[in-house]
């Protein structure tokens, strides 16, 4: 199914993710248009949606974001409408367009709708308020999350696929494929490194365990409150700003979808979370358990050429960085060439090294731009 490089872009819901995602579009002005869709009740001037626009208490102001220090008067209001960076904006705020199967996305001239919201998640269901109700009125929808099916006796459907840039972006059939998740932004930062693992040592790679020490998300609260009904995981309803928070993730899960080589290879894998109290700026700490004898400067090599073979997905570091270091990163990965730490010890007549790596990535930023990486695959611009 074809769809143009040069259409307006959707976004449904304008969280984090879409925020972000609207300021990097605007800022390229590949799109003469973007048209929003809140997914839920939210301001209704156009002031309250412009100075949103404008400001943001991560990465500064929009006119700075663009233009540095000689940005200015990058938002403004006209005709009806908010533009950014002469980029106009068509918000759809009313009532009837919080459900995906009634926004007229062609109406605008939509090919590709990217889903924010984080709450449809599951490509199984086929109704107007699913991922799939998107399709009534769009050629394409990007889920900017994993997939996640309430049915668990049911498959992710033939034409719903899960790509992450540098490692299965080649799966990806454009004339198949209409629901593209791009899975999370951890899942982007540690897939690209396990899959150069995979591919260099292939049986010899016995084991990983990764732990993403991850900046806080609006799914947690900023003072303790009571929890939920029916919440599991109680720990995200305690304060953010006062504690490191460990929690869940299904970036163990993600990589064996798009790596299945790890569990053809019987490559044992296991993932832990602990938010902590940033803004942005998270660390994948990877521990790796190796059949041979291997120092530093062999493991660096694999991610060096890793790196050079895709120079916008991972980026090499030999720098001592710090989380605020990469902030604003367009990197999916960075490797912490510095803070790599390797053991060997003998067993018999075998050699087992355990190495522990480190990939910095921003969380909100860097996953944005490995969205549009992801646009630019299905529209044929990569």
């Amino acid at each position: 199914m074809a769809v143009s490089p040069d259409a307006p872009i959707g976004v449904m819901g304008i969280g984090r993710i879409g925020k972000l995602l609207v300021w990097l579009y605007a800022a390229k002005k590949q799109h003469k248009e973007i048209v929003i869709a809140t997914g839920r009740k939210a301001g209704t001037s156009l002031d309250d949606l412009a100075t949103y626009f404008e400001y943001d208490s991560t990465y500064g102001t929009f006119d700075a974001f663009i233009g540095g220090f000689n940005g200015k008067n990058a938002v403004a209001i006209k005709d009806g409408h908010v533009y950014l960076n002469g980029v106009k904006l068509i918000w759809l705020n009313e009532p009837e367009y919080r459900v995906p199967g009634n926004i007229p996305w062609n109406k605008y001239g939509v090919d590709v709708v990217f889903d924010t919201t984080g709450k449809m998640l599951d490509p199984t269901r086929n109704d107007d308020n699913s991922l799939r109700g998107h399709l009534n009125h769009a050629k394409k929808v990007i889920l900017t999350a994993p997939f996640k099916v309430k049915d668990k006796g049911k498959q992710i459907p033939d034409d719903s696929i899960t790509v992450v840039g540098g490692v299965n972006f080649d799966k990806y059939d454009g004339n198949k494929h209409v629901i593209i998740s791009n899975a999370s932004c951890t899942t982007n930062c540690c897939a690209p490194a396990i899959k150069a693992l995979v591919d260099h040592f292939g049986d010899k790679f016995i084991s990983y365990a990764l732990t993403t020490v991850h900046a806080v998300t609006n799914s947690q609260s900023t003072l303790d409150v009571l929890p939920k009904d029916g919440d599991k995981d109680t720990r995200k309803r305690r304060s953010i700003l006062n504690n490191m928070i460990p929690t869940s993730t299904g970036a163990a899960k993600a990589v064996l979808e798009v790596i299945p080589e790890v569990q053809a290879l019987g490559i044992g894998s296991q993932a832990s979370s602990i938010r902590v109290p940033v803004n942005t700026g998270s660390i994948v700490i990877l521990d790796v358990s190796l059949l041979g004898d291997y120092d530093n400067k062999y493991i660096h090599n694999i991610f060096r050429q890793y790196s050079e073979k895709n120079p916008d997905i991972m980026y090499y570091s030999e720098k001592q960085l710090v989380s605020s270091d990469i902030i604003g990163s367009t990197y999916s990965t960075i490797y912490d060439a510095e803070f790599t730490h390797h053991r060997t010890t003998k067993r018999g007549d075998n050699y087992y090294t355990m190495v522990d790596l480190n990939f910095w990535y921003d969380n909100e930023f860097g996953y944005v731009c490995s969205l549009s990486r992801l646009y630019d695959l299905i529209t044929g611009r990569r």
